[in-house]
């Protein structure tokens, strides 16, 4: 594989710090992502502020954004066999971000 493709594919960890700086440079093949999903979130009526605080929000290689949509949707042991998405409904702030951090480490882009 070629190396400058390794990154998109096979990315390093980072840490949260390194992924939310990141958010700042834009650059092709990366996307935004909200720690805590956006739209499940608006739905549940937290705050636009809060939602789009820069504390939610990492720069990933956009085939990981990819992944972490697909894991948001399967089904998990860890949540009762429901999807994480399903779980978090009605749940608060602080536990969807520990769902959404534990995304970022189960596909890879986050360091436990």
């Amino acid at each position: 594989m070629r190396p400058d493709r390794a990154r998109f594919l096979r990315p390093e960890p980072k840490t949260l710090e390194e992924l939310q700086a990141a958010v700042a440079v834009r650059e092709k093949g990366y996307d935004i992502h909200h720690i805590v999903e956006q739209t499940p979130a608006d739905r549940d009526s937290f705050a636009r502020t809060l939602i789009d605080a820069p504390e939610n929000l990492v720069r990933v290689p956009t085939l990981k954004h990819w992944e972490i949509t697909a894991w948001f949707m399967q089904g998990k042991e860890d949540y009762g066999g429901l999807s994480p998405r399903e779980y978090l409904l009605g749940k608060d702030w602080a536990e969807r971000v520990r769902v959404g951090r534990q995304a970022l480490i189960d596909v890879g882009v986050l360091k436990p």
